[in-house]
């Protein structure tokens, strides 16, 4: 990339950070050496098929992410086994699992280092692409003689590819971001497991592991989310779900423009289905700023597009299905009005509603209604002057399990964006469904969120099963099956459990 007139001195300080460092982080670590490290503690005694297991699904994600660069390999891999074993007291049963986090550690650095030299890679292009622009724009203003109309339209021309080298950075830096903190969480969890389950502490990979330790912010961020899990499973996070579900169940905002206001969060308690890992369901504005009513004000978006890290903060409607831990997660984050200067001004959290409804083979309806907290209440209410088209985001979906992984169907609003993605337990994430919005215009809340869409390859027709499944007995008919209502975290309500099955049991 040669820029000659996008400084990217002053991209770094407009966008609020350096994307390109942030990478070089990334790039710094070596998974080759502690994917060597780990094949070695693999190989020194018999694995059980649960560590064979994980150790062959990571190595698989590491074969198919390291891109062979950085690989060298000062670390003695057979020496530092036989100082574990003998130093530490390790048993030989203790060794496998050493070796299947190790690779799992390799796996995330080197999917993490491919997912940052991709985005850069873009970044550089977009930048290169803008600053090219911005030369034939400048070459025009000092060769040719221009009238003041020409000026001004080329001086608007100029401003606003230096803006869009801006949001292009700023957005480049934020997806890093996420590809970082996915990759800690990983990091952390794999570590955790070495020294409290298996007495290992991996010191040589801590300076080979492309990570720089958390700031307080962050650190104060982990806390909030574990000690949120906890309060919903009496224990702290430590697996890759639980973590997910903790991002979701944080009460805390950490965005400056929510003024400090926190997310409103509902949940509901269901069956787990082993395998699934987890579902994140985002609903976002791609816009920075929107006419959100048919009064005319204006709300700030997300500013972003599809997003498979997308932080669980950064959405206006998220919901979470964690399957491996039973549990269905309904967040809606603060809004934010937009003043007459464009900055934010103020700032109110509505209460989303809701219910779950559970089928014998794992698959949850989840229907939900979240309002703009600023909108007069009657564009709301379900049985006043719009009835049967209010303006909430609102839906009706159904998310089926299975060998390939969950499917999505039902209907939901026009507006906004919507987005699925699952977090595998073999730590792979799929993308399931990006369903845009109906319409890009800045208008479109006002005039989108009345209507409504099927979604999946089933739409409505995915409802049968839930409006059926139950049994009228004195009758002897059909009739739907009872939804379980969102309820706060202090205190979640559970879906019924099977016949025959207690509550304890799930």
């Amino acid at each position: 990339m040669h820029l000659r007139y996008i400084s990217r001195g002053a991209l770094v300080m407009l966008a609020g950070g350096d994307p390109w460092k942030l990478n070089a982080t990334l790039q710094s670590g070596r998974p080759a050496q502690i994917s060597r490290l780990a094949q070695a503690f693999h190989d020194a005694s018999q694995s059980t098929t649960e560590a064979e297991t994980a150790f062959l699904q990571a190595r698989d994600r590491f074969e198919k992410s390291w891109t062979h660069e950085n690989g060298g390999n000062p670390i003695n891999d057979s020496a530092e086994v036989q100082r574990a074993t003998k130093t530490l007291g390790l048993q030989a049963a203790q060794l496998p699992r050493i070796g299947a986090d190790l690779e799992s550690v390799a796996a995330g650095l080197a999917e993490a280092q491919r997912s940052g030299n991709s985005e850069i890679s873009t970044l550089d292009g977009q930048l290169q692409s803008l600053d090219d622009q911005l030369g034939a724009a400048v070459e025009v203003e000092n060769d040719y003689p221009l009238g003041e109309l020409q000026k001004w339209a080329l001086d608007d021309c100029i401003t606003h590819l230096e803006n869009r080298a801006i949001e292009d950075a700023r957005t480049s830096l934020s997806t890093l971001e996420q590809i970082r903190d996915h990759y800690s969480r990983q990091l952390r969890l794999s570590i955790t497991n070495l020294r409290t389950q298996n007495g290992y502490d991996a010191k040589l990979v801590q300076g080979v592991n492309g990570h720089e330790a958390e700031t307080p912010d962050q650190e104060k961020r982990l806390h909030a989310q574990s000690d949120a899990f906890k309060q919903v499973f009496g224990r702290e996070p430590t697996s890759d779900a639980d973590w997910a579900t903790a991002a979701a169940l944080d009460p805390n905002s950490y965005d400056p423009k929510f003024g400090g206001h926190g997310p409103q969060i509902e949940v509901v308690k269901i069956r787990p289905v082993s395998g699934q890992g987890v579902v994140r369901v985002s609903q976002w504005i791609p816009q920075r700023d929107v006419t959100s009513s048919i009064f005319g004000n204006r709300d700030l978006g997300n500013n972003r597009g599809p997003d498979p890290y997308f932080d669980p903060e950064d959405t206006k409607v998220a919901t979470y299905i964690d399957y491996e831990n039973g549990v269905v997660v309904l967040r809606q984050n603060p809004s934010v009005e937009e003043t007459l200067t464009g900055a934010p001004g103020r700032v109110q959290v509505g209460i989303p509603r809701g219910s779950v409804t559970q089928l014998s083979d794992g698959s949850v309806r989840i229907k939900y209604d979240a309002a703009n907290p600023f909108a007069p209440a009657f564009t709301a209410d379900p049985d006043g002057l719009l009835a049967g088209h209010t303006e909430t985001v609102n839906g009706d979906l159904v998310f089926t399990p299975g060998p390939k992984g969950v499917q999505v169907n039902g209907t939901r609003t026009n507006y906004p964006s919507l987005e699925v993605y699952q977090d595998l337990p073999d730590g792979n994430t799929r993308s399931v469904l990006i369903d845009p919005a109906r319409s890009g215009s800045s208008v479109g809340p006002a005039l989108n969120l009345p209507r409504h869409h099927d979604v999946g390859t089933l739409g409505g027709k995915a409802f049968a099963p839930f409006d059926g499944g139950g049994r009228n007995l004195e009758y002897d008919v059909p009739v739907p099956l009872a939804p379980t209502e969102f309820g706060p975290v202090t205190n979640p309500p559970s879906v019924p459990p099977l016949p025959g099955v207690s509550p304890a049991q799930f």
